[in-house]
Parts: structure tokens; C-alpha cells; sequence
């Protein structure tokens, strides 16, 4: 019988190089190796857009909060939302904490995840999106799961925090919902130190989680995007307040580091 660790490091001298490099700049709060990071990650998964955070629970924290503060709100408190009945803690308290009502759908033993013809029967009109969560590497049937919602006005939220670099039919897990989530905890496929990302395609959810990331302010904000009219004056801009955001926000040093542990990423 062979044991496995739990976790073991791949930290090498390229990591350390890069907690160096930002030591050197003396800058430690998100800065140009976040954004770099953000960038290269949504290549990675050919995203539009990543939001880097502080861990994979903050990334399910925005990603909820972020669907109420839509132009036409995606979830209100009291809609119901399908789970499945395992994963982790984080990833029910958000939902719990915007007041959206939990529905529990059992799994499937041999994938641990959703058992269709339980989520079939689980879903009705009051049912407003299903939260995917792609366990221990093993990911969805998402023909079936978007073959059961397909004439319904429900969408899907992926948790993807334990299968970075999962594949359903040569598409990466994660980019499958409005939004996915990813973790980059010391345990997972990529180590940040602590971290976590959303990735999206749409603009509009993609500027509201960049507001939530900091405050709830303004100032990390593009001069064109669609929810918010910029005031050329920039310092005001950098004490507006449009949302009730959090501080969420990564270290430089873990948007450093996951820029050389994106490198060593092969999942062939």
C-alpha cells in the first residue's frame, strides 16, 4: 500500500527569487505582479478576465456578491439555489449570507459530484442557478447539467477551487458558469501562499468584483466600463465608494509567485 502526503511543496528557487524581487520593490500590496498574474491566468484558461484574491472562500465571497449588483440583479435574497450536498464549508456560507435559500442535491459516489437524476428532480421554477462544485479533480457532466436547464432561466456558478486544470471534453473546469472560482491554497495544484481567483467573460460582473475586491471603491476601476460614469478628476475617484465591498485584496508576493508556479503547470 503506498501513502501519499497531503500536500508537499513545489516551491523552488524561481519562487523565492520572485518573493525577493518584491522585497526589492518594497511595493507589498496588489500591484504589477498581481495584474501580470491576472493576465496570464485568464490566457491559461482563455478567459476574458480573472480577479485575483486573497483565498478561494474570498473568490466564492465576490463571485456571490457580485450577482446581486448587476444592472438587473442576477439572485435577490430568498431565491433558491441548488448545492450539492459535499464540498467545502466556503462554499455555502456566501450563499447562506446573501439569504438565498439552499437547496441539497446528493452525489454521486463514483464521481462525487451531482447525481443527475437527483438534480433532475430537484429542479423547479422557483430555481434560479445551480452552484457547480468540480470535486477532487473530477469534473461535471455539463451536457447534462445544461440539457437540464436548457429552456429554464437558470445559470450556473462554478466552484472549481479543488480541480484547477480539470478538462470536460478538452474544456478546462471553472469556465463553464458565469463565473468560476479557483483557490491557490498551499494544498492545491497551484501554491501562492494563500490566494484564490474569479474568472469570467462578462465585463459587467467583471468590473463589479474588481469594486468588491477593494471597498467597494472606484479607483481600480477601467475609464470604460459598464458600471460606473468615471470623474475625470482622479482623486476623487480614488475615495468613491459605489458598493459594499470588502478588502479582499491579494499580496504582491502571491501574484509573484503564481506567476512562476503558472509555469509549471502541465496537465498533459
Amino acid at each position: 500500500m503506498s501513502n501519499y502526503k497531503l500536500a508537499s511543496s513545489t516551491w523552488a528557487k524561481e519562487e523565492l527569487n520572485a518573493i525577493q524581487s518584491v522585497i526589492d520593490k518594497d511595493i507589498y500590496t496588489m500591484g504589477e505582479g498581481v495584474q501580470q498574474f491576472e493576465q496570464d491566468f485568464s490566457r491559461f484558461l482563455d478567459k476574458k478576465y480573472c480577479v485575483m484574491v486573497s483565498s478561494g472562500s474570498a473568490a466564492n465571497l465576490i463571485a456571490t456578491a457580485a450577482l446581486f449588483y448587476t444592472k438587473n440583479p442576477m439572485l435577490k435574497r430568498g431565491d433558491e439555489v441548488i448545492v450539492p450536498a459535499v464540498s467545502w464549508s466556503t462554499t455555502y456560507f456566501p450563499l447562506q449570507q446573501y439569504g438565498l435559500k439552499l437547496k441539497f442535491v446528493d452525489i454521486d459516489v463514483e464521481t462525487l459530484n451531482y447525481d443527475l437524476k437527483e438534480l433532475e428532480s430537484a429542479i423547479t421554477d422557483e430555481t434560479k442557478m445551480i452552484m457547480v462544485v468540480n470535486l477532487l479533480g473530477n469534473p461535471n457532466d455539463f451536457d447534462s447539467i445544461n440539457g437540464l436547464i436548457k429552456d429554464k432561466n437558470i445559470f450556473l456558478l462554478e466552484d472549481n477551487c479543488e480541480s484547477m486544470g480539470a478538462e470536460y471534453k478538452e474544456k478546462q473546469t471553472g469556465t463553464f458558469g458565469v463565473m468560476g472560482t479557483f483557490s491557490t491554497f498551499f494544498s492545491h495544484h497551484m501554491a501562492t501562499m494563500e490566494g484564490g481567483i474569479v474568472t469570467t467573460d462578462d465585463e459587467e460582473l467583471y468590473h463589479i468584483l474588481l469594486s468588491l475586491r477593494a471597498h467597494g471603491w472606484t479607483r481600480n476601476l477601467k475609464d470604460n466600463n459598464p458600471i460606473h460614469v468615471k470623474n475625470k478628476n482622479k482623486f476623487y475617484e480614488s475615495f468613491n465608494f459605489i458598493l459594499p465591498g470588502y478588502n479582499l485584496r491579494p499580496l504582491e508576493f502571491s501574484g509573484a509567485i503564481g506567476l512562476e508556479q503558472l509555469k509549471k503547470l502541465n496537465f498533459q
